[in-house]
């Protein structure tokens, strides 16, 4: 009878033993990338709070380079919903309205720049926020995009807004954070802004929302 205890105990202390434990990281902490932004409401900007982005979800989400003054900060955003029908398309109403929103969720924060390419619909894109913040729209050559905005004497310590296209600010953000994070936006995809925090090129660290 002793013997039957003995290797009941046993036994439960093997399969105790073999139970998985939870590493800290191992699933509650995922890498953010298009796929799972599209399907992920907590990725939703509705503004910022100290200086931290607050979500849809209330989530509080911290740029360091808003709070660092060691560290630029560039938000990336592709222009709005374009007009169909033209080389130099303007915007549609919804393209106007998520200039608009672009301009609302920004208006806590201190914005020391703002560049756009020289085309009707990236130049309006951002006009609400210049006229927000009494800033001129300074524009700049995409295809000469990487020497520019990888040269922290013109950008240090500052904020800069900086709007392009679907293939320009994806490969924008690649640069500035050292590594291929993203690809090149869908045509239809317009709702995407990248904030990266930025000490030197390659020295970064970055947050995707959708607005």
């Amino acid at each position: 009878m002793v013997r039957f205890i003995v290797l009941i105990l046993s036994s439960l202390l093997v399969f105790g033993a073999c139970k998985t434990k939870t590493t800290p990281g191992d699933s509650s902490e995922k890498k953010t990338d298009k796929t799972s932004l599209k399907k992920d409401g907590a990725r939703n900007l509705i503004g910022f709070k100290d200086n931290k982005a607050v979500t849809a979800k209330g989530k509080v989400i911290d740029i360091p380079g808003l709070t660092d003054d060691k560290q630029s900060t560039y938000f990336l955003v592709r222009h709005a919903e374009k007009m169909s029908g033209s080389q130099d398309p303007g915007l549609t109403p919804q393209g106007l309205a998520r200039a608009a929103k672009l301009a609302a969720l920004l208006d806590g924060l201190k914005i020391d720049q703002i560049m756009s390419t020289d085309y009707n619909r990236t130049q309006a894109t951002v006009a609400p926020l210049a006229e927000a913040k009494k800033l001129a729209v300074q524009s700049y050559d995409p295809s000469m995009q990487t020497d520019l905005f990888t040269d922290l004497s013109v950008f240090n310590k500052q904020n800069v807004v900086v709007v392009g296209h679907s293939n320009t600010i994806p490969s924008l953000a690649n640069t500035l954070i050292g590594k291929n994070v993203f690809t090149d936006y869908p045509e239809s995809e317009y709702s995407q802004l990248v904030i990266i925090s930025l000490s030197q090129p390659g020295v970064a660290s970055y947050e995707q929302f959708e607005f």
